[in-house]
């Protein structure tokens, strides 16, 4: 799927914006606070239904105005022309359209196209808490896994309803509600194995590329120790109902990344942390491409803070998957060395106006 017209009304600075994408890379160049990352912040905000920079979605609404919208006229080699909105109004009514109609769960809009947000916060899929990689996971899973995305929901509503009777003192009724954590959990966990196992020797493929010196095991955590979730949950039930909380299960699940010595995230650099997560996008987008799925990357402020060597050899790999991309930068030369491995569209972004270059 490649995302052929770009429209943004009334996202933060951005007034209008009409962009004509390219199916290669596009390379939004301008000063900080000209709007770039606000761009890619509208594209993700279509496609996943939720900005990547905050959790209050009303405040991305330009100043002043009562609604903002972003559309895209996308196409697919199979499902032909279609097009996507989404609107906010400014108190909180939201529609997500697809050809006009209404979509009742975002889930069917975020299948359609796979987006890979490699932002300068990025090293935090090493070095930040172990949700940030259960997302990672449930991305992938969700998209190679068709009925993946229910069993997760089915998961979390009924640890959320274990977790309140834990918190009421109803143990009459706990025991229903725990042989659902149980049977929904063994699914998730199960689903997550499955996908780890076929996308970890991508990530360590893409990671011998970026930094082969970095010797990095990744290993999955299903978020209980023993082979059995019911019994776990049963072992620890005094301490649940004490503590009023589910201890176990896939909600405490974890990608461990190691090196020779102890955990990445204790003796790895900032930059090496960052070719790390950029190989577990990098490898996701690898694998999916293997069922003909090809990946939309976000790259705010492209090439910072790596060295030469290791953005060839990222734009390299990138190269090989032929994604589209969309990213940024402050700097044209920066990008232009992107823009270097794939044809493409450069816009100049400048106080909240985006235009192509010529």
């Amino acid at each position: 799927m490649i995302v052929e017209r770009l429209d943004i009304e009334n996202v933060r600075n951005i007034e209008s914006a009409h962009l004509d994408l390219h199916s290669g890379v596009n390379l939004l160049v301008g000063l900080n606070g000209s709007g770039k990352t606000a761009a890619l912040e509208a594209v993700h905000l279509l496609i996943r239904s939720r900005s990547f920079r905050t959790s209050r979605t009303e405040g991305i609404i330009r100043r002043g105005q009562g609604r903002m919208g972003v559309g895209a006229g996308m196409r697919d080699a199979e499902k032909g022309a279609l097009r996507l909105t989404y609107a906010r109004e400014r108190g909180g009514a939201v529609a997500l359209r697809r050809d006009g109609r209404v979509v009742r769960h975002s889930s069917q809009v975020a299948a359609l196209l796979p987006v890979q947000a490699l932002l300068p916060s990025l090293a935090d899929l090493v070095f930040g808490s172990p949700a940030g990689r259960r997302q990672w996971l449930d991305w992938g899973a969700f998209h190679v896994e068709p009925d993946y995305a229910a069993s997760l929901r089915g998961y979390l509503r009924a640890l959320r309803q274990r977790n309140a009777l834990l918190r009421a003192g109803d143990l009459q009724t706990l025991p229903i509600w725990t042989a659902r954590v149980a049977e929904f959990g063994e699914t998730v966990a199960s689903a997550r194995r499955a996908y780890f196992g076929r996308v970890e020797p991508e990530v360590t493929a893409c990671l011998s590329v970026l930094s082969p010196e970095l010797s990095i095991r990744f290993r999955y955590f299903a978020g209980w120790k023993g082979e059995n979730l019911a019994e776990t949950l049963g072992r620890q039930y005094d301490r649940d109902v004490k503590s009023g909380t589910t201890g176990s299960g896939p909600h405490r699940a974890d990608i461990d990344i190691e090196d020779d010595t102890d955990a990445a995230s204790l003796t790895l650099s900032r930059g090496q942390g960052k070719a790390v997560a950029s190989a577990l996008r990098l490898g996701q987008a690898r694998d999916l491409m293997t069922s003909g799925t090809r990946s939309l990357f976000l790259i705010d402020d492209v090439g910072a803070e790596l060295d030469q060597g290791h953005n060839e050899r990222f734009y390299t790999l990138l190269n090989g998957m032929e994604c589209q991309i969309v990213a940024t930068s402050a700097r044209s030369d920066a990008g232009e060395m992107l823009m270097g491995y794939r044809q493409g569209r450069m816009f100049h972004v400048k106080q909240g106006c985006l235009e192509q270059a010529a």
